[in-house]
């Protein structure tokens, strides 16, 4: 094709130039829209993990902190060594007063059963 030219006349004028400016364009929108595609899709957020993937991990390390032998050991110490001495004399004034309101109550029911 080069041995052919006279000049640059010659180049403008052949039909295979034409193709070739298509194919240039053609192949400018190609790669274009391919350096597009991947520029969106590298700014996109990756997809959420699935939530029971998820919640059977989480139950999972959870399970592995909580529930060992020796937090449980340690757990039921702390509650019976330290919480409960403090609670004993709430739970104890609470009992009491549920007594009252119970005996309060029957004695108003015996009164009105005995009004009839």
């Amino acid at each position: 094709m080069v041995d052919n030219l006279e000049d640059l006349d010659d180049l403008e004028d052949g039909e295979s130039n034409r193709g070739m400016a298509v194919a240039a364009i053609v192949g400018s929108a190609v790669a274009a829209g391919v350096a597009a595609f991947l520029i969106r899709r590298s700014r996109q957020e990756p997809p959420p993990p699935e939530p029971i993937m998820m919640a059977n991990t989480a139950w999972g390390r959870a399970r592995g902190m909580a529930f060992n032998d020796e937090r449980t050991q340690a757990t039921r110490d702390f509650l019976v060594e330290k919480v409960l001495p403090e609670l004993k004399p709430a739970l104890l004034g609470i009992l009491e007063e549920i007594e009252d309101l119970v005996d309060d109550t029957f004695r108003r029911a015996e009164k009105t059963i005995k009004s009839l």
